[in-house]
């Protein structure tokens, strides 16, 4: 299987108060066009789709219209894999999943259970051929719960455990569903 990971998209950027649409439009188009040329079969996109967690109309537009090219019939890429970054509202990643799902795009905005975010991603022949843990940019509200009188260095090193733990039980899921099978595991996050 053929995977391309990219990131750091943050469409809706400004540069000293001047709009990039074209840059961004060049870039998509260029990304369309690699994953034409190399065949790729699965696009992995960790984080900062957007730069703002409202973005504008056009950067949604820009998002919406390239994911249904990478998509079409006539592309090789039969699954689309997004995970919310520091920039992007999981709220608004998560708002259109249902439908994105039925196209084979699989956002996760919001951190759910660990074991929830593990992705089996199927071939043409609907057996399994790419694992994928879907982490999405971690909240301290997701990892643990502050306590009062808590200082910056517990606070830190609880981030840092609950960050731990949650990225092993993704692991662990991501083993149980392989099942000694010989599938590919990609953590993402």
């Amino acid at each position: 299987m053929n995977i391309l990971h990219t990131s750091d998209w943050h469409l809706g950027h400004q540069l000293y108060g001047k709009r990039r649409s074209e840059e961004f439009q060049a870039f998509l188009a260029w990304l369309g066009q690699l994953v034409h040329e190399r065949r790729v079969e699965a696009l992995l996109i960790a984080g900062d789709v957007f730069d703002s967690a409202l973005p504008g109309t056009r950067a949604q537009e820009m998002y919406y219209r390239f994911l249904g090219e990478v998509l079409a019939p006539s592309s090789p890429c039969r699954h689309v894999v997004v995970v919310a970054g520091n920039h992007d509202s999981p709220a608004f990643l998560d708002a259109p999943n249902t439908l994105l799902s039925v196209m084979g795009i699989h956002v996760t905005g919001r951190a759910k259970e660990p074991e929830d975010e593990v992705l089996v991603l199927n071939g043409p022949d609907g057996e399994p051929e790419l694992i994928v843990c879907a982490v999405p940019f971690l909240l301290e509200r997701d990892l643990y719960r502050a306590r009062e009188g808590e200082g910056r260095d517990e606070r830190d090193r609880l981030m840092a455990e609950g960050m731990r733990e949650h990225y092993r039980k993704a692991a662990l899921q991501a083993e149980r569903l392989r099942a000694g099978r010989d599938i590919p595991v990609v953590a993402m996050g």
